[in-house]
């Protein structure tokens, strides 16, 4: 948990410098919904993730694919219903949902390689 505030502390500076850097590149207020978003995602899928680690491989991976799944339905969902619904549709809401979209799913994978590793030398 603390790794994962810390990497939505870093994205939330980002964001804001972001914002401060370059006023001409308007983000809308959406970029905050889907931080908090994304945050909610990870917790989720993560859970799911380590809820099969205790368990032998099959189940171990088929929570991993089912997560894997889960993350990539309810990510690319909510992208769909902006560019469809919205009027404004801003390229760059687009592009940092995306990248916010990979440094979280980068984040699951580096944190279930780091727990994996252990089992690596036995």
């Amino acid at each position: 948990m603390p790794a994962l505030l810390a990497l939505s502390a870093a994205m939330a500076a980002g964001i804001f410098v972001f914002q401060l850097v370059f006023p001409s590149i308007p983000l809308t207020n959406l970029v905050w919904a889907a931080l908090i978003y994304f945050i909610l995602l990870t917790l989720v899928t993560f859970k799911i993730t380590n809820s099969g680690l205790p368990k032998d491989n099959k189940t171990f991976f088929v929570r991993v694919y089912s997560a894997i799944g889960i993350r990539f339905v309810f990510s690319i969902f909510p992208l769909f219903i902006y560019l469809i619904f919205s009027p404004e549709r801003q390229l760059s809401f687009a592009i940092v949902y995306l990248l916010l979209y990979f440094f979280y799913t980068a984040f699951e994978i580096y944190f279930l390689v780091v727990n994996l590793r252990p089992d690596l030398k036995k």
